[in-house]
């Protein structure tokens, strides 16, 4: 609870994606505490890793 009092005033983004048929609602709260790049690149390996692990 103490996050959401402290970032309330912090902007927001929302977006809605299908995906494989299932809707998914991903909600972005700009806190200004993370490395894009470092984000982007975990996210991207992750997805990568998970699509060659699915393949074998």
């Amino acid at each position: 609870m103490e996050l959401n009092e402290q970032f309330k005033d912090c902007p927001t983004e929302s977006h809605e994606y299908e995906i494989e048929g299932r809707k998914y609602i991903v909600v972005s709260h700009f806190t200004g505490t993370k490395d894009l790049d470092d984000v982007v690149f975990r996210n991207a390996y992750a997805q990568a890793m998970n699509e060659m692990l699915r393949a074998s």
